[in-house]
């Protein structure tokens, strides 16, 4: 349902990344790439998120009330929500208030990593650019990811991605402590001041991001791509995987 994938996404606090700063005068973000990735091959570590186990069980509360209550959830959301702030609580959301700040809160307690699967990556590596293949289903994504190296740009599914901002993660992130780069765009209809209304929503949003963890020195990508057209959601991936 749209409307309980919207709520989760202006509810929930995305995971800290760690400090987000402009790259200094000596980095390069696309020299750090193509000194990262130096091998033709890599073992791929998908991972996925473990929540403590009582902010799970307010989720699933939440989540059991929302579909429900399926239209005064969408009238509430188009009515009372808020670029920024989110929505204000209400009894009928199925939680107590106490329990909604907790979701809302959910960064400060933040959730282990596993490992969810392993898959295989290829690197390809021509003069001017980098690029992946896969054969596998579950990352296959990648395969829609372009770095031009001598352009500098990065490019997923054809459409040039800008450069976001240099990213200084502390050991409290779920990844641990690491360093790396990000690429955003961020495309909608809804400006701040608008009222939301599901059916007419139009956004996309694509993040990637590439680092190296301090702790086992493996590289972290991370890619979060969301497209919502007139209410339909054409794309959901939010994914985060280790390579070694």
């Amino acid at each position: 349902m749209i409307y309980r994938i919207l709520v989760f996404l202006t509810l929930i606090s995305q995971l800290a990344c760690g400090q987000q700063t402009q790259p200094s005068k000596k980095s390069n973000p696309f020299s750090f790439i193509d000194s990262i990735f130096t091998k033709p091959g890599y073992n791929v570590e998908i991972l996925d998120f473990v929540f403590p186990q009582d902010v799970q069980e307010v989720l699933l509360r939440f989540q059991k009330s929302m579909a429900e209550n399926k239209e005064w959830a969408e009238e509430y959301f188009s009515k009372n929500y808020k670029a920024g702030e989110g929505l204000p609580y209400h009894e009928n959301l199925g939680i107590t208030k106490e329990e909604y700040q907790k979701i809302k809160d959910i960064e400060k307690s933040p959730p282990k990593v596993v490992v969810k699967s392993i898959a295989s990556l290829k690197r390809n590596r021509t003069s001017d650019f980098l690029s992946f293949s896969t054969a596998e289903d579950g990352i296959s994504f990648i395969e829609l990811l372009r770095i031009d190296l001598k352009n500098e740009q990065l490019v997923f599914n054809e459409d040039t991605i800008p450069f976001h901002n240099e990213i200084t993660a502390s050991a409290s992130t779920p990844f641990g402590e690491w360093h790396g780069y990000s690429w955003k765009k961020e495309i909608s209809n809804l400006g701040e001041t608008d009222d939301l209304k599901v059916d007419s929503l139009v956004s996309k949003i694509v993040e990637i991001s590439f680092g190296i963890v301090k702790a086992n020195n493996k590289i972290l990508f991370r890619l979060k791509y969301k497209d919502v057209n007139r209410g339909e959601l054409k794309a959901n991936v939010d994914i985060a995987c280790f390579l070694n």
